[in-house]
């Protein structure tokens, strides 16, 4: 019997909705196959399929072609759909893993790339959807921090502390809050690749229209890391204006607190040099530092910035022995920058090794080791307000403040 979309009372077992030739054969194939020739082939795709399943479900099953709309928007419908009570099927022209990842994570049962054979489809299982519980996010807590890692300078460690901080945030039993780590290097982000995962390429959908991020988005388009850790980390593509994505960042963030317990960034000390009012997006600051004079002056220039431009917000130095350099002693360090450090980061070389190769990170590999007993300090002093502190105006030059 033929669906009557609007008039019918019972739910059918089967409703399709296609938007090209394309769709309709691979469609019109599946159907005959199993042997309901009955069943009516819609248009409208994936859209028009959620439209007329806004209060109930059309079909227990759906097949809908995706069509041209962006990927942000078929994960939003697909996970309309199965909040409804639907098992859905999704074609499509895009055959690349993050489009793959993002609609099975929004909870359809399966995506494929057209052409796709009649068999294929009608082998689909309904699958369970972890989505769906990813989508009932709790409120967030009244203060929830955000906190940004930034190197002083290149092989300092500071991507590893923000990876490290984010897995403390989500893993500590005290804490155990929902995190998000952002790698806000949107050319070289390399979070994803440490810890050996796709890119996310809805972080650059959500930089280029942030005003359409909200909880499904997020869960539809972040990668999972752990139960309470998300992660967005990608590298920009040929073409790709990584300059005017950056202005998305501060209304994405404004949503993302709102979605999230605690959010940590991996923050390039350039993005922080071109606009030091970017910084007023976090409640602190850690400048990663080595012992170096390089280091040090690099150190020395952006907390000048900061501190001309956003100087309300707290900036906590972190002593870095990953790169020796000139192995300066972490008393000069400080002198010369005039403040404290808030701990050291010690070298921890092969534990780095076997969490990288593990694809795992390094917190949850080597969690009582001496570098784990640093970040915790660490995470303690950023999330803690520090006493008000005098600031320091006529520096002599960097020799002279090292004794030299």
């Amino acid at each position: 019997m033929p669906i009557n979309i609007q008039n019918s009372e019972q739910t059918a077992r089967l409703a399709t909705f296609v938007c090209t030739d394309a769709g309709a054969r691979s469609v019109r194939a599946a159907i005959e196959r199993a042997g309901l020739g009955d069943a009516v082939i819609h248009g409208g795709g994936l859209g028009g399929a959620a439209r007329v399943s806004a209060e109930r479900p059309v079909a227990s099953k759906i097949i809908a072609e995706m069509g041209q709309i962006s990927l942000s928007m078929a994960c939003e419908y697909v996970t309309a759909l199965c909040d409804n009570g639907a098992d859905v099927i999704v074609l499509g022209e895009h055959d690349d893993i993050e489009t793959y990842r993002a609609l099975r994570r929004a909870g359809a049962s399966e995506y494929f790339a057209m052409p796709v054979e009649a068999e294929d489809i009608l082998n689909v299982e309904p699958a369970p959807r972890p989505s769906a519980q990813v989508l009932q996010m709790p409120q967030p807590r009244a203060t929830a921090p955000s906190i940004a890692v930034v190197g002083s300078c290149g092989g300092v460690g500071a991507s590893l502390l923000s990876q490290s901080l984010a897995v403390d945030f989500a893993g500590t039993k005290s804490k155990s809050l929902r995190t998000a780590l952002i790698d806000a290097d949107l050319e070289f982000g390399s979070q994803a690749v440490t810890l050996d995962r796709d890119g996310t390429a809805g972080l650059f959908e959500a930089l280029s229209a942030p005003e359409r991020v909200d909880g499904t988005f997020l869960a539809a388009t972040m990668e999972e890391i752990g139960d309470q850790l998300f992660l967005y980390s990608g590298q920009s593509r040929a073409g790709q204006n990584t300059l005017a994505l950056e202005a998305g960042l501060p209304p994405l963030y404004t949503r993302l607190r709102r979605e999230f317990d605690a959010v940590v960034t991996d923050l390039p000390r350039s993005v922080l040099m071109r606009d030091p009012q970017i910084a007023e997006l976090f409640d602190a600051l850690l400048l990663v530092v080595p012992a170096g004079f390089a280091g040090v002056n690099a150190a020395s220039r952006l907390m000048s910035r900061i501190g001309a431009e956003a100087p309300d917000v707290r900036v906590h130095v972190v002593l870095s022995e990953v790169r020796s350099d000139a192995k300066l002693s972490s008393k000069a360090v400080q002198k010369a920058l005039g403040v404290d450090a808030v701990a050291v980061l010690p070298r921890a070389d092969r534990q780095i090794v076997r969490a990288q190769r593990a694809g795992r990170p390094l917190l949850e590999c080597v969690p009582r080791s001496a570098y784990a007993k640093a970040v915790r300090k660490i995470s303690s002093a950023a999330t803690t307000p520090p006493s008000p502190a005098g600031k320091t105006s006529g520096r002599p030059s960097l020799l002279r403040r090292f004794g030299k």
